[in-house]
């Protein structure tokens, strides 16, 4: 991107409301290496936002690549990467672990009306 008018808003389309998004959809960012230029803006993006999954060396070489132990899914390093493609968000399927929980994906649609934090969740009574 040359100016920032080159990016701003592409993450626009990604929003929606939080309590309608399905807890149980998990996805992993995965760089092509064959496109990669290196410029490391993804690694920089996830270093500031706290996730650092992205590692940026690899035998001594400049390699950027996710950790999927690490990676929450949060679409960022897709949408600062020049290089159309080069990132892309891997949905794991259901059955898969997730490295970062070690929790297996479950097939149920699950949003925050169902999670165990939820302060207004609806439990059922006991049998």
């Amino acid at each position: 991107y040359r100016t920032l008018d080159d990016f701003s808003g592409r993450a626009l389309r990604n929003v929606t409301d939080c309590q309608l998004l399905n807890l149980n959809y998990i996805t992993k960012a995965h760089i092509d290496q064959e496109t990669c230029i290196k410029c490391g803006r993804c690694h920089i993006a996830c270093e500031d936002t706290s996730h650092q999954a992205i590692m940026k060396e690899k035998d001594g070489k400049r390699h950027f690549e996710v950790m999927d132990d690490e990676c929450v899914g949060c679409n960022l390093c897709v949408n600062v990467c020049p290089v159309e493609d080069c990132i892309t968000m891997i949905a794991l399927q259901p059955g898969m672990l997730d490295e970062r929980t070690n929790r297996v994906v479950e097939p149920t649609y699950a949003n925050w009306t169902t999670h165990p934090n939820n302060p207004m969740r609806k439990v059922e009574p006991a049998e």
